[in-house]
């Protein structure tokens, strides 16, 4: 029996869940809200706060410093009876060490908000398989196509190591002609499917999608009036990372989907791609339909604080807004995934893990009866170590602890 947490699913939790159903065949496995992992005879991963899960305020740490999240934990203790099981032997240990080096190790930092985002890689994409806020899939269905993703990608990797390591490099110059040819014929795919008049078909995937970009997002039943800045948005998510090289970034990001999809080759590797575009233009779309929802609650906002009824995605949306509201509010307040209510503070920028509010640090990383004691709030549930998120049992509490991370932020100013 396995468990890990209910909800929204990261990056973390999904790669480990692929890993141990290789080394495993088959699992059973519960994704629960809460769990005491000493009353559980199970492998519990990411919540429990026992050897596998990292929001614990003493996290373990690499040589590096890097912190461990439940994947880099279960790769630690199980990568190589993982590798042994899909039959490495050879390189065992190179192996292993590339692995964590190039796909374990950056979801670990981006868990534990010590890397730096970056549109279109392995984390961002199992980021971006979470239910819509206005979709029917569950989040348990989501979450298993997520594992089968983390497994493709991962097996992908191991064998493209096992080309390496047998001196047959990959023809990477070739790999990006083809990814480019890929590009166009998807962005056509679509604009067929939406019923578009093609009358050009000259230029690169940039200029297919310029061109058809709006009557696809409308197709996909995103506002008219939002369709533009659809077309601006799901360029910047997934055409233009995949169609220029990549910037150097300071901090560690994770693995770039168009290298796996070169490693994955023409067939896997466009069945790939082409689930993850259609993926990013229903997300900019179910996001535009909401931008007008989450309009409305900023505007509604009282006590620096902006109240979601029903969740929607709105950083993008406050971080852009007009409303004279936008740039007073701290922190937003909506219900969780699973159960209750949490709090999350609002991010300088939208690659930011800074946010709006400061936190007593005495509360971050602290659960249950112990945050209950510190804040006086009988229903408080968590607070990231980070600060920036955090849950209570009910509306209520919950817009009491923020009222409270507030106050605190307003006395640091002075």
């Amino acid at each position: 029996k396995f468990i890990t947490h209910a909800g929204s699913f990261h990056a973390d939790e999904v790669m480990a869940t692929a890993l141990l159903e290789i080394l495993y065949d088959e699992i059973l496995l519960a994704r629960v809200g809460e769990v005491e992992e000493a009353k559980e005879d199970a492998f519990i991963y990411d919540v429990g706060l026992g050897n596998y899960d990292h929001h614990q305020e003493d996290k373990v740490r690499r040589e590096n410093g890097i912190a461990y999240s439940s994947v880099g934990l279960i790769w630690r203790d199980y990568g190589k009876e993982v590798l042994k099981k899909m039959g490495i032997e050879d390189n065992l240990e190179d192996y292993f060490l590339d692995i964590d080096e190039q796909l374990i190790m950056p979801i670990d930092a981006l868990d534990n908000g010590e890397g730096e985002r970056a549109p279109m890689t392995i984390t961002s994409v199992i980021s971006l398989n979470n239910p819509f806020w206005n979709a029917q899939k569950t989040s348990d269905e989501a979450f298993l196509e997520s594992v089968s993703f983390a497994h493709t990608v991962f097996c992908g990797y191991v064998d493209y190591l096992t080309t390496v390591y047998q001196d047959q490099e990959l023809d990477w110059d070739k790999g990006y002609e083809w990814l480019d040819q890929v590009l166009k014929k998807l962005v056509l795919n679509v604009a067929n499917k939406a019923n578009c008049f093609i009358y050009n078909e000259e230029g690169n995937a940039l200029d297919m999608w310029d061109e058809y970009g709006e009557d696809v997002l409308t197709y996909y039943r995103c506002p008219a009036e939002h369709a533009h800045q659809g077309v601006h948005n799901v360029r910047k998510m997934f055409i233009d990372p995949l169609s220029y090289e990549r910037p150097e970034y300071e901090g560690i990001t994770s693995y770039p989907i168009e290298q796996i999809a070169i490693i994955l080759g023409e067939h896997q590797g466009e069945a790939m791609l082409e689930k993850i575009f259609d993926r990013c233009i229903e997300s900019e779309a179910s996001r535009l339909c909401g931008n007008d929802y989450v309009e409305q609650c900023i505007d509604l906002a009282q006590d620096h604080i902006v109240v979601l009824k029903k969740f929607a995605p709105w950083k993008g949306t406050l971080l852009k807004s007009e409303s004279p509201k936008a740039n007073d509010v701290y922190l937003v307040v909506f219900p969780s995934q699973r159960g209750g209510w949490n709090y999350q503070g609002i991010p300088l920028s939208p690659a930011s893990f800074d946010t709006r509010i400061t936190v007593p640090e005495e509360w971050c990383g602290k659960r249950d009866q112990e945050l209950a004691e510190l804040t006086g709030i009988k229903e408080a549930r968590f607070i990231h170590p980070n600060g920036f998120i955090g849950g209570t049992d009910s509306f209520e509490a919950t817009i009491a602890l923020a009222k409270a991370i507030i106050a605190y932020t307003e006395s640091q100013k002075k």
